[in-house]
């Protein structure tokens, strides 16, 4: 490389540092409303039409009776100490029946559920532990 081309070299990575800098802050600028990240999910309120069957720091699990089929609301308060949190129903005894599906960070998670359902159960499969039992009464 010629010392002309090893100064035109230079030149262009400095103006494109500088430009990449420049395109980083204008991006984060032009965001208009918050990441729904941002928003506090610890002071959520119960659903009209929905019962609570627990409600604690970490999570709100509220149910739901229609007539196909009943819904179980599970909302996830804080960050999960699991990677891979997957929802079962169980059996009397405690042994996993059917999958219903999986939480992995904060949010509201919703399974459709029968009304025979009476337990669900909180599990994680990488650790091969249950986190949590729940019993749910229907109303």
């Amino acid at each position: 490389m010629t010392s002309g081309l090893r100064k035109a070299h230079k030149f262009m990575w400095l103006f494109l540092g500088a430009l990449g800098m420049v395109l980083i802050v204008a991006s984060i600028k032009s965001v208009k409303q918050s990441l729904p990240l941002d928003k506090n999910i610890s002071a959520v309120e119960p659903v009209e039409g929905f019962h609570i069957v627990q409600d604690n720091a970490d999570w709100l699990i509220q149910i739901k009776e229609a007539t196909p089929k009943n819904k179980v609301d599970i909302i996830v308060k804080r960050p999960l100490k699991s990677a891979s949190t997957g929802v079962y129903t169980t059996s009397s005894n405690q042994e996993r029946e059917a999958f219903l599906g999986s939480m992995d960070k904060k949010g509201v998670y919703s399974f459709e559920v029968d009304k025979t359902v009476t337990n669900i159960q909180l599990f994680d499969a990488i650790k091969n532990t249950t986190i949590q039992n729940i019993e749910l009464s229907w109303e």
